[in-house]
């Protein structure tokens, strides 16, 4: 059901990575980003896997195989672009393109996974943009152990959350204090586990329903927002700038609970919805490496950069990025969906390794 939303957020990151260069078009997605998972997860936990122990390593081998074939995929692809173009050029492009050449380096790799407050400050990362992913498996593995299991939980994790942001203004640090770390996400986070309680309340459904919100407007006024303040940080009005950052969480918000709630993006069936959805994660690893060999075999450097020269590169960079993502959907991700699906549905199995388990 967020299948065009999610292909958008994409969209909008490797627009700003391959060419625009400029901030909220990549910070507000990855903050959307983190609302439907936090909605997803909170969801699927629920009425899919529940709390049981089986439950719970059922939820871990499917995040782990949504996750990780793709990832290793785009990884060797990167190791390849290094090894043909070169690791100058590569680091060049990206300065944390290069190959690992520590152990525990190799590891951060391997696993996606980097340990940091500040996970985007760890080099090299193979995949540039996984260090956001990094934060989605901490947030994954808190929900499975059941911080969104009630509705009070998630009340103490949105207080929690709102603190953390408040007390970073206090003490007057960046706006990176806001986005990168992992408490940053707590925020996005815990409004997508409270939207999936929201969603069954049924005097909140009636209200808003009078109130008529539909997602296509909602969407629009999402991509108003972004580029609104695009441009605004573009010009320089300082800490102003963060408005649109809060509008922008929510916006989606009320756009992931009216799509919840069945009011679609566009009039288009949940197959084809599906379909465009399923490119959004590929379209996310692969958009650096597309870039940079598009911009080495047309202009013979590495370069990124908001000119005609990249505006042409970004172009073609994004055929080539849908069209390698294809290829990945093909052979990757379809084969492993049949291996998720069946440890998604195989609740007799459950209830044989796990006597008297809860049926979810």
């Amino acid at each position: 059901m967020f299948g065009v939303l999610r292909t958008t957020l994409a969209i909008m990151v490797m627009s700003y990575h391959l060419f625009f260069g400029i901030l909220p078009l990549g910070v507000y997605a990855v903050f959307g980003f983190y609302i439907i998972s936090g909605y997803l997860m909170t969801l699927i936990m629920h009425e899919s896997y529940g709390y049981t122990p089986f439950g719970r390593i059922s939820f871990a081998a499917n995040r782990f195989l949504r996750l990780y074939p793709q990832y290793w995929a785009a990884a060797l692809f990167s190791i390849a672009l290094i090894v043909s173009f070169g690791a100058k050029n590569a680091a060049r492009y990206h300065r944390s393109i290069f190959i690992p050449d520590s152990l525990s380096s190799m590891m951060h790799n391997l696993l996606m996974l980097f340990p940091s407050w500040y996970p985007n400050s760890i080099q090299p990362r193979l995949v540039p943009p996984t260090w956001a992913l990094t934060v989605e498996i901490f947030f994954y593995i808190l929900i499975c152990l059941g911080i969104s299991k009630s509705f009070n939980r998630v009340k103490i994790w949105f207080l929690l959350s709102v603190c953390y942001v408040i007390g970073s203004y206090v003490m007057d640090l960046s706006w990176k204090a806001r986005y990168f770390p992992v408490a940053a996400a707590s925020l996005p986070f815990s409004i997508g586990s409270a939207i999936y309680f929201f969603s069954k309340n049924r005097a909140l459904q009636n209200l808003l329903s009078r109130l008529k919100f539909s997602s296509l407007p909602l969407f629009v006024l999402m991509l108003i927002n972004c580029f609104a303040w695009t441009v605004l940080f573009k010009v320089g009005i300082g800490k102003i700038v963060e408005v649109g950052f809060y509008l922008n969480i929510l916006l989606c918000s009320l756009l992931v609970y009216s799509i919840v709630n069945g009011s679609e993006i566009f009039n288009i069936k949940k197959k084809t919805d599906k379909l465009i959805g399923d490119f959004s994660y590929p379209v996310y690893l692969l958009h650096w490496q597309c870039g940079l060999l598009i911009s080495f075999l047309i202009f013979g450097k590495s370069f990124h950069e908001f000119s005609p020269k990249g505006f042409i590169s970004f172009l073609v960079s994004s055929i080539l990025v849908f069209i390698v993502s294809f290829i990945f959907i093909s052979l990757i991700d379809k084969p492993v969906q049949q291996v998720r699906g069946v440890i998604k549905a195989n609740k007799n199995l459950r209830r044989q390794i796990i006597p008297g388990a809860k049926e979810i």
